[in-house]
């Protein structure tokens, strides 16, 4: 070996160390020194042919540090992403395999031949022997590694990887999909590093830093997290691995119809990113936490009452962008210098950090690609806050015509509750327009000050709530009059039972509070089921009672919005709400008339919905009408829904088919039902020795009027 490969290639046992500053200094003292020390220039190939892998030790870890301006400068210009190395400093290790130089081979060649083609002025200028500096080092890591990798590629054109040469398959930056729940469905994330293991040139493990993109209480930016893959024997398929790279991609069932994986994500990043602003969505679809239970319904996307909850901190941003700054080229020639700024690359991952979704206009393709694939949201039907598959999440539709569906005897009750609550949700909208331009004057013609809503309270803030109470017996539409009004005027229904607000008098109000928050930030109509627990009479001896009632009153009486209270306990109630109510509608028992009504409501929904799947035949619809045994029951709505869908269930069960194919719901799946029911309620009459209405009116529950067979009775309101 000539005494010039010495200088820039010094070889100690277990590492290379790959040095020309020695000669820089040599040649600013000789700069027309052309003697053997000093270096070829870098279009002459003397020392290449006869270039051979020098010994070292093969115990423990080789690395080879690369400590030569020329080879750093390389490095920085090719290498857009390598988070776990320092190519700023002037000196930089890299651990065998030499993952780094491997994975960025084609771009060094590449580097090197614009070097060779550039019109360097010689002299001292370092460019001058930057291609030799750069064939040294590339030919020491192809002599180590080079016969393998050629190897492993082949395996990786038939799909295939091995354990050993795992790391080939995960240059930094490189899209991966990754299997992080153990469930067989794969999410995109970006390699951030990899570490090898390594014991006698032998990979051992190897473990990987992973990232993708997520909300971080404050903003949008990459979140990282750890993994492996388990050493294995042989060959593997490459998409079968916990982690894989994005090329190697197969069918899955999670990409839904979209063909291109790719644009699947993205659309669903766009959704997250939707998500991140306050907004009720239509859901179907599953948890991602465990058990994944389904979830179908209106959902609220609320990342502040989120945050609020459960004490949510922001976390730190990952991966800030990165200067190497200029180390070689300030002792470069003109020429040199433009022709390495000119090769530099960017940093690839630039504006990924702390993205402002509130007031950005959005996110490049690939950071929606990126991002996760759960987002929290409050499941109005379970109460509860979720995280969600953001696939599920659909652009809320209500259904207005529900309403069409609600039976009451008097229609001008229907109508004063729509006109009242439309009159109460213009002057919200008022109000909020206002809020919105505070100290300013309103302009909009939309929600002129005549919107405004009037309070004959002299306490401002007291008593400008809409409350409507709905009292009567058991499933004759009261909870449902509220989900109809909501769906109406297009805003959610938040609904809150006892066990969601507590019985405790020290926690109820907070409770009620957080609810009533929840309820004025989403636009939402508040339904309190079952209310009757916290308005019963108040007693002298019973303090803790007295508490409750007491603090739900409070409450109550500074709600600002719509507020329905349902009971069918309506005689218990302490006389201190009912002047707190704006408007108390009764609802009697149906009328054979609106069990009809409600029998056939059910009828045309399930037409409607399985068309040409199932119907219920025209001697099912007679016998419900006609038969005197099934009127007896006074069946009320839920019961009639009840029955309605365990004949159904009977029906498919059956599979009786009628010359089109469709199941047909007959008579006898009726009366399976009829009988069971009947038989409940004779041995309830007999245990009481009164009917449950009678038993009602014994309690003070309520005073509901004899069952009937006709068109009497109806809604009272007060």
């Amino acid at each position: 070996m000539t005494s010039i490969y010495r200088k820039v290639v010094d070889v100690r046992s277990t590492w290379l160390d790959v040095d020309a500053s020695d000669f820089y200094e040599q040649t600013k003292a000789d700069p027309k020194g052309t003697t053997e020390e000093t270096e070829t220039p870098h279009n002459e190939t003397k020392d290449e042919k006869t270039f051979k892998l020098p010994p070292f030790d093969s115990h423990g870890g080789s690395y080879i540090e690369i400590t030569s301006p020329a080879v750093l400068e390389a490095l920085r210009s090719v290498v857009d992403y390598a988070p776990s190395y320092d190519l700023g400093a002037r000196k930089v290790r890299i651990d065998w395999p030499y993952s780094l130089l491997i994975h960025h081979e084609d771009a060094l060649a590449e580097y090197q031949e614009r070097l060779a083609s550039s019109d360097c002025i010689g002299g001292a200028c370092p460019g001058t022997y930057a291609y030799r500096h750069i064939s040294i080092v590339r030919n020491f890591v192809k002599a180590a590694v080079g016969a393998a990798v050629r190897v492993e590629r082949e395996r990786h054109a038939r799909g295939m990887a091995t354990f050993e040469m795992l790391w080939l398959l995960f240059p930094p930056g490189i899209d991966v999909l990754y299997d992080r729940d153990n469930t067989g469905e794969y999410q995109p994330y970006v390699i951030r590093s990899q570490n090898c293991s390594v014991v006698n040139e032998t990979v051992r493990s190897i473990s990987f830093k992973l990232w993708n993109m997520e909300y971080n209480v404050l903003s949008i930016c990459p979140s990282v997290t750890d993994d492996s893959i388990e050493p294995f024997a042989g060959e593997v398929k490459i998409s079968s691995l916990a982690i894989y790279p994005f090329e190697y991609r197969t069918q899955s069932k999670i990409w839904g119809e979209k063909e291109d994986a790719r644009q699947y994500f993205e659309e669903r990043g766009k959704i997250y990113f939707q998500l991140r602003r306050l907004g009720c969505w239509n859901f179907r679809g599953y948890t991602t936490s465990y058990p994944r239970n389904p979830i179908e319904g209106l959902v609220i996307a609320d990342d502040d009452r989120y945050n609020e909850r459960y004490d949510k901190l922001p976390t730190s941003k990952d991966d800030p962008e990165t200067d190497y700054g200029q180390v070689f080229d300030r002792n470069c020639c003109n020429n040199c210098r433009e022709t390495i700024s000119s090769q530099r690359k960017p940093y690839r991952f630039s504006g990924y950090s702390n993205i402002n979704f509130v007031s950005g206009s959005g996110m490049t393709d690939h950071q929606y690609f990126l991002c996760d694939y759960s987002s929290p949201a409050y499941v109005l039907k379970q109460r509860q806050w979720c995280h969600l598959d953001v696939a599920g999440f659909r652009p809320v539709k209500y259904d207005k015509s529900m309403i069409d569906t609600l039976v009451m005897k008097e229609p001008r009750i229907k109508q004063l509750i729509q006109g009242l609550t439309r009159k109460y949700l213009i002057g919200l909208q008022a109000e909020a327009e206002r809020e919105a331009e505070f100290g300013q004057k309103v302009t909009n013609s939309k929600t002129p000050a005549s919107t405004k809503q009037w309070s004959p309270d002299f306490v401002k803030g007291k008593g400008e709530g809409l409350i409507f109470l709905l009292h009567g017996k058991p499933g004759v539409g009261k909870t449902y009059t509220a989900e109809c009004i909501a769906a109406n005027a297009e805003r959610p229904l938040l609904t809150v039972t006892c066990a969601d607000i507590g019985t405790d008098p020290l926690k109820i109000e907070e409770n009620l509070l957080v609810f009533f928050k929840y309820a004025k930030a989403w636009n939402a109509i508040l339904l309190i089921d079952e209310a009757d627990i916290f308005m019963e009479h108040r007693r002298v001896q019973d303090i803790e009672r007295n508490s409750l009632v007491a603090s739900f009153l409070r409450a109550m009486e500074y709600y600002q919005g719509i507020l329905f209270l349902t009971t069918n306990r309506v005689g218990m109630f302490d006389e201190a709400f009912i002047s707190r109510i704006n408007l108390t509608i009764y609802y009697p028992p149906f009328s054979d008339k609106a069990r009809a009504e409600v029998w056939e409501s059910f009828f045309q929904k399930l037409e409607r919905e399985r068309e040409g799947e199932i119907r219920v035949h025209n001697n099912t619809r007679a016998y419900i009408d006609e038969c005197k045994e099934l009127k007896s029951l006074q069946w009320n709505g839920r019961e009639i829904r009840n029955a309605f869908q365990i004949a159904v269930s009977l029906a498919e069960t059956d599979e009786e088919r009628d010359n089109r194919g469709c199941i047909v719901i007959k008579q006898k799946h009726i009366e399976a039902t009829v009988e069971m029911s009947r038989s409940f309620k004779k041995y309830l009459k007999d245990l009481y020795r009164k009917d449950e209405d009678a038993v009602a009116a014994l309690r003070g529950n309520r005073n509901d009027p004899r069952p009937n067979t006709g068109d009497e009775g109806g809604e009272e309101y007060h």
